[in-house]
């Protein structure tokens, strides 16, 4: 009779979803270098497939550490056709490794003349 009770509850829960009022936008990020800077509006130069664009940012709070010409980072998402900053950070500086040049090697054997 008690397995007939916990059957009968376990029953009549139903399972509850979380709602979901809109749908969530995507984080997007970028980076480039700075070119203007204000208050409310940030815009950078992105070089892209070989062409350079330049992107605008609509800011929610100013961000104080950049100077026009720094290289930066960004993260943004679309909301009604503008693109809103979130977050600004310093560009990893990824440096191009240029092949080092090897010295030519002494023969085997052979020893320094010294005069």
């Amino acid at each position: 009779m008690l397995l007939l009770i916990t059957l009968a509850f376990a029953a009549e829960k139903q399972p509850t979803a979380p709602p979901s009022p809109r749908p969530r936008v995507p984080e997007m990020s970028t980076a480039g270098t700075v070119t203007e800077i204000s208050n409310t509006n940030l815009k950078i130069e992105r070089t892209l497939k070989g062409e350079a664009e330049i992107m605008e940012f609509t800011l929610e709070k100013p961000f104080a550490n950049n100077a026009v010409g720094d290289k930066i980072k960004v993260s943004y998402r679309e909301k009604e056709g503008r693109n809103i900053l979130i977050r600004v950070a310093p560009a990893k500086k990824t440096a191009v490794q240029k092949p080092k040049k090897e010295e030519p090697k002494a023969a085997k054997g052979a020893t320094p003349v010294n005069k």
